[in-house]
């Protein structure tokens, strides 16, 4: 079954193990921002698989920093290369795989490459760390976060149907439902 690899932040090995036990067969890695914590394993996984990877270009800066970014925030040296990115992400592409289709939707704020995958189809959308379950959102005090563009894709992504499952970054997943709810909690 083909599959996509979807911010692969940590622990290549293990995924990589997974995908060989499930018999899948990835076909890219996407990445919904350029963090460390969603890039950290891309490299390795890149070259096993021989696939693609995607991240938006605005974010194409954090690559190179992840080294960097990791140690500061892990306190523990970091062996792993940044991933080499393919040609860029735009609105209108979409990425396939199998019968399935996700649209890329830019929902920047948090980083200024920010990009959700959304298929309506399936009713699903990973959002990275734009939503959170429990009516969170990402965090804008970076230098280059802005927490109005963070606050409108916020609301791009609750104005997808109400029954769409939002798959963070980090974290459960939850709806658009669930979610218009706790940010109504919140105001």
């Amino acid at each position: 079954m083909e599959a996509i690899l979807i911010d692969p932040g940590d622990d290549a090995s293990y995924i990589a193990d997974t995908v060989v036990r499930l018999a899948l067969r990835p076909k890219a890695i996407v990445a919904t921002h350029g963090h460390f914590d969603h890039t950290l394993a891309a490299f390795e996984l890149q070259h096993i698989f021989d696939i693609p990877f995607y991240v938006h270009p605005k974010d194409e800066f954090l690559l190179s920093q992840m080294r960097q970014t990791a140690e500061h925030y892990l306190s523990v040296p970091v062996i792993e290369l940044p991933p080499i990115p393919s040609p860029d992400l735009q609105a209108a592409t979409r990425v396939s795989v199998g019968s399935h289709e996700f649209h890329i939707v830019e929902t920047p704020g948090h980083t200024p490459g920010g990009i959700s995958l959304y298929s309506e189809k399936d009713g699903v959308c990973f959002t990275g760390d734009t939503v959170f379950e429990g009516g969170a959102i990402g965090d804008w005090r970076h230098s280059y976060s802005d927490k109005q563009a963070l606050l409108s894709s916020v609301q791009t992504l609750l104005s997808l149907p109400d029954a769409t499952i939002l798959y963070p970054g980090h974290g459960r997943e939850s709806s658009v439902t669930m979610e218009k709810h706790a940010q109504k909690g919140k105001m």
